[in-house]
């Protein structure tokens, strides 16, 4: 191979270490020539290198539920720093670690009960994943292996979350995965393959799981496992309340896990404290991360029914522990971060305007379709809300991918101060829970302004 020669620009001269560093999912060339280097955050807003401001309608990642620069968090870590850091994994248990535990329990849907924390959302479901299987051998099922998982969906960049995971962009340069990952097709009822809309969609794709299984053999399948709003590189997903009621059922019929991977939308992202909430549906196992720590450290967790967490105790001798863990799980300076997370989510008020913001953001993107024909429709739950561009309302059709409004609408929005999710179809916001009523609408004038600069030279 030849030796590549990084571009001397302002950038790399002022920050020398981009010659080393690869940021996450970036082609670092195109990065270079497009730098964004953050320096500050407070509340909604991040400022860069160059001094400019941004709204940050992202949150991070849907993590930075109650803003950045939050000192009550920042005096919690800094509390815990003063007494200890890392606890002795192995052998330890952290005081941080059993309160949060202790609290979890408390906020999440009543038979959750047990908690195994790890660092962040890969890990929370390849625990999941491991957690499954070992409940089924230990229960008598030993031949239920398999996971079942959504097309378009995401669940981490570890090997066996990339397994499960849909979209084959993330996933080709890293095949062949691990066996035993069966995908379905999801319940995207703006492009339903079936043909059918809404409710009947939903349905249909439920249904579908139900075959698979079968399909599989029951005796082979462990869980299955859904983020109940997806937010990929491949859209934008939120089905009707009824799909998850009837996998609920599917699940219990053939003595499947259902597994919610709640990394994103849990702690009030979609206006409830989770998505089980507002789909009405408990899980066996839920992963949630994130907004757990309001973006402050590496915290993730892995949330356990009574009935699957007692297929993991017994005699010191009997070997049915759940044998695994990672060095910075349930760190006790993360839970710190989280303990206080929790409670401004909960008492401070952050759910309910959260809840309240996120029915304002809905309503202004909904205004946002009826003056753009080139918006095809609006999807989303709560403070987690996308457009998706077409090139044609009336056949759906999407912009080729030589020429994506989408990407240059997002270009235009973070020009004109405003950072969201910027997929090839779909532009998503999910803001801090802690938005102002004013700040909302700030993010729906700069995108409007953002979508018609764009139309003004964009050739479709």
């Amino acid at each position: 191979m030849q030796d590549v020669k990084l571009p001397d620009t302002p950038i790399t001269e002022a920050y020398p270490g981009l010659n080393n560093l690869v940021v996450d999912f970036n082609q670092m060339k195109a990065f270079l020539d497009d730098p964004l280097v953050l320096v500050e955050g407070d509340g909604v807003r991040v400022r860069d290198h160059t001094g400019q401001w941004y709204i940050d309608g992202l949150a991070g990642v849907a993590a930075v539920q109650v803003g950045h620069r939050n000192q009550g968090i920042i005096d919690a870590m800094h509390a815990q720093l003063n007494r200890i850091a890392l606890t002795l994994p192995l052998y330890a248990a952290s005081e941080p670690a059993i309160a949060l535990a202790e609290r979890l329990a408390e906020v999440t849907p009543e038979p959750l009960t047990h908690v195994k924390f790890t660092s962040g959302g890969s890990e929370a479901n390849e625990t999941a994943f491991k957690l499954a299987r070992q409940f089924h051998a230990q229960t008598g099922n030993p031949g239920k292996y398999k996971v079942i998982s959504r097309y378009k969906s995401y669940h981490g960049a570890t090997m066996g979350a990339l397994a499960a995971s849909g979209g084959a962009s993330r996933k080709l340069p890293y095949e062949p995965f691990p066996t035993g990952f069966v995908h379905v097709l999801p319940p995207d009822c703006y492009r339903s393959p079936f043909g059918l809309d809404g409710v009947e969609c939903a349905i249909q794709s439920a249904e579908l799981v139900d075959h698979v299984i079968v399909g599989e053999g029951a005796e082979t399948v462990a869980a299955l496992i859904a983020d109940p709003v997806v937010m990929s590189a491949e859209g934008l997903i939120a089905p009707p309340i009824e799909y998850f009621k009837i996998l609920r059922e599917i699940c219990d019929r053939h003595n499947v896990l259902l597994i919610f991977d709640e990394i994103i939308t849990g702690f009030g992202r979609l206006g409830e404290m989770f998505a089980a909430d507002v789909y009405e549906t408990c899980p066996d196992i839920m992963s949630v991360g994130k907004g757990i720590s309001g973006g402050y450290a590496a915290l993730a967790a892995v949330m356990l029914t009574e009935r699957v967490a007692s297929a993991f105790w017994g005699e010191l001798g009997d070997g049915v522990h759940f044998n695994a863990g990672h060095t910075y799980s349930g760190n006790p300076v993360a839970c710190a971060a989280g303990l206080e997370a929790v409670r401004q989510i909960v008492e401070g008020g952050a759910l309910d305007n959260g809840r309240e913001r996120g029915r304002q953001l809905r309503a202004g993107m909904d205004e946002l379709m009826s003056r753009y024909m080139q918006i095809g429709r609006v999807e989303g739950v709560g403070m987690l809300q996308g457009v998706e561009f077409v090139s044609d309302r009336a056949t759906r059709s999407p912009y080729p991918g030589d020429n994506l409004l989408c990407r240059a609408v997002g270009r235009t929005a973070r020009r004109n101060g405003l950072i969201g999710r910027m997929g090839d179809h779909t532009y998503v916001l999910a803001p801090p829970l802690t938005s102002t009523e004013e700040e909302i609408d700030e993010m729906l004038d700069i995108l409007d302004a953002s979508i018609a600069e764009t139309l003004e030279t964009f050739e479709e």
